[in-house]
């Protein structure tokens, strides 16, 4: 999951700051410890293998744009947001915005509905545009991560993709 996760930020990043786009990346967690432990590091261990000529651009400098917990580019920042007041974690805007909830299961209902005011603007005639990838293992059935995987009302626009333990 982290792998993906680190993935999905380094490509979001990458490809709107190449060409100009003005983007964020807001990554959280139910807790510090998964952000400063687990996901951020994969970030930075994916990020030192990219190869800087098939990007078309040098390598991520880690004094300057590839940081501990964010990452900062001409057009963008990636960073670690956690709080147990999720009015806290609003005010994020961009014209390309990416939520990303590590371990959702452990993410509070409100910690979404805050992510959502950042959604907001985003459609084919503004050319806003805004993903959210909420990764987890399974947990108690209950929650939002649990709602949007079971297409609870007012969850239809998410994708949920279940993993089997043989795939």
């Amino acid at each position: 999951k982290s792998t993906t996760s680190a993935l999905a930020i380094l490509w979001f990043a990458l490809t709107r700051d190449a060409v100009g786009r003005d983007w964020k990346c807001v990554t959280t967690a139910g807790a510090w410890q998964q952000l400063i432990q687990y996901l951020w590091p994969e970030i930075r261990k994916w990020a030192r293998l990219l190869n800087p000529e098939e990007l078309g651009r040098p390598e991520l400098d880690t004094r300057s744009e590839l940081l501990t917990l964010n990452l900062k580019l001409r057009f963008g920042s990636a960073f670690a947001v956690a709080s147990d007041n999720a009015m806290l974690i609003e005010g994020a805007h961009a014209d390309s915005m990416m939520y990303v909830f590590d371990e959702s299961k452990a993410v509070a209902a409100e910690t979404f509905d805050a992510a959502e005011g950042a959604f907001s603007g985003a459609s084919d005639e503004t050319g806003i545009e805004a993903f959210a990838l909420a990764m987890s293992t399974p947990g108690e059935p209950n929650g939002r991560f649990y709602d949007i995987h079971t297409r609870k009302k007012g969850l239809e626009n998410w994708w949920p993709r279940h993993v089997t333990k043989e795939e």
